[in-house]
């Protein structure tokens, strides 16, 4: 049983075009989103695949956040979960759950002696944190526990990441992580693999009022040099790997479109997400064509879920949903409860009340926390009863910290006129 170890140590090697190296697995990529815009994630990391790419972001969640995806792998799968807790004065926490695989492999002697199918696992347990000094950067980091399991041969190792995200220069927002900055190092049997130093660096920009997601990362394991004879010294050499990749908000908060490349593949991504008041649900769905193998590899498909609910958020509940406003009676009015839990008191908050063009026809503001109740009269900044249709509201929040907090949602339908058409009346009835 012994010799058959090297065979199957190669698995890794094919499955990944990174060249097989020990942890592969952990720069793969965690959900659909990521996949979608070629991995490039170290200064987005704003979902709980922080967890994975850059823990840093992880301060950037307002609300607790459970995500799940399964991806399929060339004859393997890998399978990833995760959960954040934000708190109000402790930073943010996150755990991460990665599980990559294959079962029923087959397996041979050097001597080509066949023996019983037998699996192949690679695990990844992290625990993080996140912590924002001010609401421009963030640090944080995640220990992890790597269990490699092949045939009947099993062992752990402990590492951890760190990270940190520049974020609000503009449109813009820088992240940097090193992975492994503990290096795992797992033996099975009599070989040993230490998992490499692996160096993160992102920057993305959010345009076109948050619609346009553009992001970039360079990622390169840091590996040393060897001289002639074949013995280590102090250089490292870089295996530097482009990624990059577009979020487009096609409906905004709605419909998502992604498209991403980087050395292995091009990836087409698609989020289809909605929020309510108090919670978010969303499923994510990626692509993937192996540009590498000159496309002989067939494409690969990913999906994901999350949810987010709780945590720190904003929001109105607006009654009634069918308003008919009479000026002339000031007790007809549309109630606007307003709801907001910030990390710190607030400092300023704004209410935006649009028609269905996204024209703004009544604003509200005011400074410190807002009202817990708002009323509108369905009339306009300049004291024009507003046309009949479908009306919406933006609410922004900012704490003492200038963290903000937004939500858009429908407020209500407008209708002051009866239905169209004719009523018929017969004599006599």
């Amino acid at each position: 049983m012994v010799k058959k170890l090297p065979v199957l140590l190669l698995l890794p090697v094919v499955l990944f075009a990174e060249g097989g190296l020990p942890g592969a697995f952990l720069n793969y990529g965690a959900a659909p989103r990521s996949l979608g815009m070629g991995k490039a994630f170290t200064a987005v990391a704003d979902d709980a695949q922080a967890i994975y790419f850059n823990p840093a972001g992880l301060f950037q969640l307002n609300a607790h956040e459970v995500l799940a995806a399964h991806s399929q792998l060339y004859g393997a799968r890998m399978e990833y979960i995760a959960y954040v807790l934000p708190t109000r004065e402790w930073g943010s926490f996150g755990i991460g759950i990665l599980n990559f695989g294959a079962e029923g492999l087959e397996s041979r002697t050097p001597e080509n002696w066949q023996y019983l199918p037998t699996i192949f696992a690679e695990n990844a347990y992290q625990v993080a944190y996140a912590y924002g000094p001010s609401d421009f950067w963030s640090i944080g980091g995640a220990l992890k526990l790597i269990t490699k399991n092949l045939a009947q041969y099993i062992d752990a190792g402990i590492g951890m990441d760190a990270g940190i995200v520049v974020r609000k220069l503009g449109p813009f927002s820088f992240g940097l992580a090193v992975q492994n900055l503990v290096e795992p190092v797992l033996t099975l049997y009599t070989l040993s693999d230490r998992y490499p130093r692996t160096v993160r660096a992102g920057a993305a920009a959010r345009l076109l009022n948050g619609r346009a997601l553009i992001t970039v990362d360079a990622v390169s394991p840091l590996i040393r040099a060897v001289d002639s004879a074949g013995n280590p010294t102090r250089r490292w050499q870089l295996q530097l790997q482009p990624h990059g990749g577009v979020e487009f908000q096609l409906i905004p908060g709605v419909l998502v479109h992604r498209v991403g490349y980087d050395a292995n593949e091009i990836s087409l991504g698609l989020g289809v997400h909605q929020s309510w008041g108090r919670m978010a649900l969303g499923v994510d769905y990626a692509f993937l064509l192996h540009h590498q193998s000159s496309f002989r590899l067939a494409p690969t498909h990913k999906f994901g879920l999350f949810v987010n609910f709780g945590g720190f958020r904003v929001w109105i509940d607006a009654q009634p949903k069918l308003f008919a406003p009479t000026p002339a009676d000031k007790n007809n009015v549309l109630w606007m409860d307003v709801h907001s839990i910030s990390r710190q008191p607030v400092k300023r908050w704004q209410v935006l009340i649009k028609n269905s063009f996204g024209e703004v026809i009544r604003s509200y503001s005011g400074w410190d926390a807002p009202p817990p109740r708002l009323l509108w009269d369905g009339l306009d900044d300049a004291g024009r009863l507003v046309a009949d249709g479908r009306y919406y509201y933006d609410i922004v929040i900012v704490d003492q910290r200038n963290s903000s907090l937004s939500f858009s949602g429908f407020l209500t339908t407008v209708q002051t006129r009866g239905p169209q058409g004719k009523v018929e009346i017969t004599p006599g009835q």
